[in-house]
């Protein structure tokens, strides 16, 4: 979803085929392109898709058919299985391809494929199972309807996570629109901007913090370099889910909103919430609440938040770390929920200060593979190597102190409020400012395409 290729071929030709196609094509049109955006990136990936598709159509017909009787669970839990193994076995973690496969030292070919939408396809076809199981809903009877919801291509990459009873009636009612289209671009724009511009860059930070040897690393290095991958992270996710919600808007679907300035969280729970939105909100109505309203002891709430985590950590890749920093997570959680009235006394500024630094701390078992790694960079970001700062530290700071000073600008906020609440609400500075913005980006997103870095397309899905 980045590269000139996408810019100027597949979205115009695309965006040109579904607008002048009629009703009935649109939704063939949508499920081949995405059969066609996994086939480009491997073959082998049209396997999940398959699965994930008639799983979900098949398993939906017989749960509803057989709602009132005990088979219907015995099917549910079939379809989780069949999934959940779909998501095992095709996604991994995205920015280095480990899994935990790797850590039992076999690689499948399955894992060694670029998986596209594996991580997206499996959440569609559960939730809509789980929903028709839970009578929300029919089950729908149309394949193609079904096939084009779990395989929606524009959230592949990373979401957002859709109901499907929030976007059924937007697959019936499509509607295309000169200011849908236009909002479309915008998003577009700003998801490129973010990907190439900010997460890049806060990734060729971690890199250049991350070519130092731990035992000889500066206390001041450590701590640019985990704020530089926290920002890569969250500026790479939010940047496609941008650009997915851009290509659905000018198809004429209006798609939820998944990060709200998460680095403004005063708690864990709040950063939970802000992080990813559709995919928090996925985890608590399917996971949370299955587990939890089976007891109302102690126990089983922390067992249901150990799964919800868990799982939410395991979609961004099946891999050793990402449970290493689930246990890490729940015991933030579990450590906030019983400083709750205390914490609650102290300024909301100091509480977000606090968060931000707790969450920095226990983000190198997401960064590094090897725990020991991990353990060590933690130690170093605290003076354990009684090293302040050095040479190093002072380059970091002089070569990426604007680009650092940007994510905190935008991530906290303060870009959105201006545009928003000032020059968006006068409709004459909306009218011109906004379309110089949009060629601005396409003209500084082409600049870098073109450019030849290879470090732009070091993650691709």
């Amino acid at each position: 979803m980045i590269g000139a290729s996408f810019l100027y071929f597949f979205l115009p030709i695309f965006s040109a085929l579904y607008l002048i196609s009629p009703k009935p094509v649109k939704s063939r049109l949508v499920l081949v392109t995405g059969a066609g955006l996994i086939c480009f990136a491997d073959p082998m990936g049209l396997i999940a898709m398959a699965v994930c598709i008639l799983s979900g159509y098949l398993f939906g017909v017989f749960i509803y058919n057989f709602r009132d009787k005990s088979v219907s669970k015995l099917l549910l839990v079939l379809e989780v299985m069949i999934n959940s193994a779909v998501l095992l076995l095709f996604h991994r973690t995205a920015y280095d391809g480990s899994d935990l496969l790797a850590v039992l030292g076999h690689r499948l070919l399955l894992k060694s494929a670029v998986n596209v939408g594996a991580a997206v396809m499996p959440l569609h076809s559960i939730g809509y199972c789980v929903d028709v199981y839970r009578k929300r809903y029919r089950c729908e009877h149309r394949f193609i309807k079904v096939a084009e919801y779990i395989s929606f291509f524009p959230v592949f990459a990373a979401g957002p996570i859709l109901r499907y009873d929030k976007i059924s009636p937007q697959l019936e009612e499509r509607k295309t629109d000169i200011s849908g289209i236009a909002s479309g671009i915008r998003l577009i724009m700003l998801g490129m901007f973010k990907k190439l511009f900010i997460s890049d860059t806060m990734l060729e930070l971690w890199d250049d913090v991350g070519g130092v040897q731990i035992s000889s690393l500066p206390a001041l290095s450590a701590w640019i370099g985990i704020l530089a991958f926290a920002f890569f992270v969250y500026f790479e996710v939010s940047a496609f889910s941008n650009i997915g919600c851009g290509i659905a808007a000018i198809m004429g679907f209006k798609l939820p909103r998944s990060f709200r300035e998460p680095y403004r969280s005063h708690s864990f729970s709040d950063f939970c919430r802000k992080f990813n939105s559709t995919l928090y909100r996925w985890c608590k109505d399917y996971i949370y609440r299955s587990i939890k309203h089976r007891g109302s002891h102690g126990i089983s709430e922390f067992f249901a938040i150990l799964l919800t985590v868990l799982a939410a950590c395991m979609w961004y890749g099946t891999s050793l770390r990402s449970v290493v920093f689930a246990a890490a997570m729940v015991f933030m959680l579990s450590i906030e929920k019983l400083l709750e009235k205390p914490l609650k006394k102290l300024p909301k500024i100091v509480r977000t200060l606090l968060f931000v630094v707790l969450l920095l701390t226990i983000l190198p078992f997401m960064a590094f593979s090897d725990i020991l790694d991990a353990l060590g960079y933690i130690r170093a970001m605290y003076g354990g190597n009684q090293i302040a700062a050095d040479v190093t530290s002072e380059y970091l700071i002089s070569a990426y102190f604007l680009f650092v000073a940007l994510c905190m600008l935008i991530s906290g906020g303060v870009f959105g409020y201006v545009f928003k609440k000032k020059m968006f609400n006068n409709e004459y500075l909306q009218t011109i400012i906004q379309p110089v913005w949009v060629i601005a980006l396409l003209i500084f997103c082409t600049a870098f395409l073109v450019s030849g870095n290879e470090s732009l397309y070091r993650y691709m899905f």
